[in-house]
């Protein structure tokens, strides 16, 4: 399904519409031939999927009618940005599994009651290096330590191909650290399980590395950057 945006006539539009893809690059909008990639069903897959119907049975079998009310509220207050940076309200349960998610990826303990306060304190600044000798992604970052319950929440796409610039369709979670974590961190037992074939000097690969509080969810604006393996 396409998301569309209408003026006049149609201004923008994001998504696939009987076979076509519509998108946005550094020239404008365009539209394209949709091709369905296979479903490959990884392990990382299946358990992200099995996450989000676990939350969703658990909206509907353990949480209260209050708590379920509770929800629509503090989604009404925190409202998402869509791809034209519009702002969205989720629906409760939406709000809910998308909270807990992040919680349940961070290493935290799931809540049924919406948090009280939702912020994550952001990343200063961020340097990525990687290195074939030793199979090391060394991550530093300030302020070091992170704060008492924010994790670094890691993004990271496969090899890009070379003079490839655009990859934010790309990126994909591939972990998280520790709370409270010191600079430098190396994400080694993220990266390469995921992507063995970083192990190649020249090769580059994409970054997006942010805070996520692991007692609420929140998180914040993350940092990229593109990294060539030495």
């Amino acid at each position: 399904m396409a998301k569309v945006k209408y003026g006049a006539m149609v201004t923008d539009a994001r998504g696939s519409i009987d076979g076509v893809v519509y998108s946005k690059s550094q020239y404008g909008a365009y539209g394209g031939g949709k091709v369905s990639p296979q479903q490959p069903r990884t392990v990382n897959q299946l358990a992200a999927r099995q996450i989000l119907s676990g939350l969703a049975k658990l909206w509907g079998s353990t949480l209260n009618d209050s708590q379920r009310a509770a929800w629509k509220v503090w989604s009404a207050a925190h409202t998402i940005t869509d791809v034209f940076g519009n702002s969205q309200t989720l629906s409760a349960i939406a709000a809910y599994c998308r909270v807990n998610a992040v919680i349940a990826h961070a290493g935290g303990t799931r809540i049924d009651d919406p948090p009280a306060t939702f912020a994550s304190t952001p990343l200063d600044t961020l340097s990525v290096s990687m290195a074939e000798s030793g199979q090391t992604c060394l991550m530093a970052f300030t302020a070091s330590p992170a704060a008492t319950n924010d994790v670094l929440y890691i993004f990271a796409t496969p090899r890009l191909q070379p003079g490839r610039s655009f990859y934010k369709n790309e990126l994909r979670y591939i972990g998280s650290s520790s709370p409270a974590v010191t600079t430098p961190y190396d994400a080694a037992p993220q990266v390469f399980p995921r992507f063995p074939a970083a192990s190649v000097a020249g090769d580059k690969y994409a970054f997006v590395v942010a805070t996520a509080d692991q007692t609420t969810g929140a998180v914040a604006v993350g940092l990229s950057q593109v990294v060539t393996v030495t």
